[in-house]
């Protein structure tokens, strides 16, 4: 049994051979950008873990001068009174909340600097099987394709 075909325009398959390698070096330039994006992605979170790790430090030293200032405050005495500490109070409670800040910040990051190599894990199968896709097999599609379309004009203009 001969197999056939109802092709109806060999321009079709020459507009679809183009598509395809306007296709190809798109995706390539996609997967290159997303490779370099990642890099950058793994860069900047090593970034922010040192930031937050120092924004720590600093918080750590700004409750420790609140804490000192507070205790100083309350030994003075101005007669028989108490004195009036509500500025240390805020000041020491505005540094223990930079200090949470900080380290839920810090925590956050360590969290992606683990999580994010598994993801990146999960996207470099797909992403290799794709380059591997348009690097090996679509030139063998698209000489293919060739092959086909020349034999399909020969045949036209034999008859």
């Amino acid at each position: 049994m001969n197999p056939s075909a109802h092709v109806t325009s060999i321009e079709g398959m020459a507009d679809f051979q183009a598509a395809l390698l306007t296709f190809t070096e798109k995706a390539k330039d996609a997967l290159t950008s997303v490779e370099l994006e990642l890099r950058r992605l793994v860069d900047w979170i090593a970034e922010q873990a040192k930031h937050w790790q120092a924004e720590i430090r600093l918080a750590e030293n700004a409750v420790f001068e609140a804490k000192t200032e507070l205790a100083r405050k309350k030994m003075m005495r101005i007669g028989d009174r108490k004195p009036d500490t509500t500025d240390e109070e805020k000041n020491l409670r505005r540094a223990q909340a930079w200090l949470e800040h900080a380290e839920e910040k810090l925590a956050k990051t360590r969290h992606w600097q683990t999580a994010f190599p598994d993801a990146m894990l999960d996207y470099e199968g797909p992403a290799r099987q794709l380059q591997f896709l348009l690097d090996a097999q679509v030139p063998q599609m698209s000489a293919s394709l060739t092959q086909k379309i020349e034999a399909l004009e020969r045949y036209q203009g034999g008859h």
